[in-house]
Parts: structure tokens; C-alpha cells; sequence
């Protein structure tokens, strides 16, 4: 479930639209810190200054899909999707964008650019190229 301010999980307001980033810790301060860092830097550079800026953005790493998520999620109808990726596999990570069309942030129609889809010298490739080896190793 997306996240809702107050507690609204538990009132019974919201749909069951699953979370994005669910903003844990990973149990490593090391890489923690690392993530937080990246998120830092990602705000800065995608989201600040933005009409939806909301002073921060989430994060969280995702085991099943061997990502690093950072960015934000919709909450509301009409509220914003704006997430990048970091993927374990260089080629796997993207930039996802799009919009709630349902009530509480569900029904997000999306569209997401791979990083094969950007120009070599872009702010997007860039950012993926500085944090990828930090996060996740030298690539293969």
C-alpha cells in the first residue's frame, strides 16, 4: 500500500495499491548511507526546482527486482509517478514517469525509458553511471 500521511493505512481510507519504495532501512548502515546519498544527489538533480517538488524524495531497495528505487509515488488521483532505478543489471535501469488515474494513487499509468533509451552524455546516464559501481560493484 502507498504510504498516506496520518496513519490512513489503518483507518481504512486508501486503496491496496502496493508500495513503490517502501523506505526501510536494509539493515547495513554502510549501505544505507550509500542509498541516502544517492538519494540526496537525485533530488537535486531531478526534483528540485520541479513543479512537484516536495523538498525530498523516497528510497528504498527493492530484493525481488535488484533495484534501487529512489524518487516518488502517487498518494492521490492525479498525483505524479517520477521513480528511477538503479538495477543491479547497468542496462535494467530506467527512469519511470506517469500519473494516478484511480483514487488514493492507484490505477498509475506509466512510461519508463531504459538506459539504453538515453544519449550517452545525459543527466540520467550520467547519475546512473556515478552510482551504479557504488551501489552494486563494477559492472560485467
Amino acid at each position: 500500500m502507498v504510504k498516506r500521511r496520518g496513519g490512513a493505512e489503518h483507518t481504512g481510507l486508501g486503496g491496496n495499491a502496493p508500495t513503490i519504495m517502501d523506505g526501510q532501512s536494509t539493515g547495513s548502515e554502510e549501505r544505507d548511507k550509500l542509498i541516502n546519498a544517492a538519494a540526496k544527489e537525485c533530488y537535486e538533480l531531478f526534483f528540485k526546482g520541479t513543479k512537484r517538488d516536495y523538498d525530498g524524495i523516497d528510497a528504498g531497495e527493492s530484493a525481488s527486482m535488484y533495484a534501487i528505487t529512489l524518487g516518488i509515488e502517487p498518494s492521490y488521483f492525479g498525483d505524479p509517478l517520477k521513480v528511477i532505478r538503479i538495477a543491479a543489471d547497468k542496462k535494467a535501469s530506467n527512469f519511470e514517469t506517469g500519473i494516478a488515474k484511480g483514487y488514493w494513487g492507484s490505477g498509475i499509468r506509466s512510461t519508463k525509458r531504459y538506459y539504453a533509451d538515453y544519449k550517452r552524455s545525459s543527466k540520467f546516464t550520467r547519475f546512473i553511471d556515478k552510482w551504479h559501481p557504488l551501489l552494486w560493484g563494477e559492472s560485467k
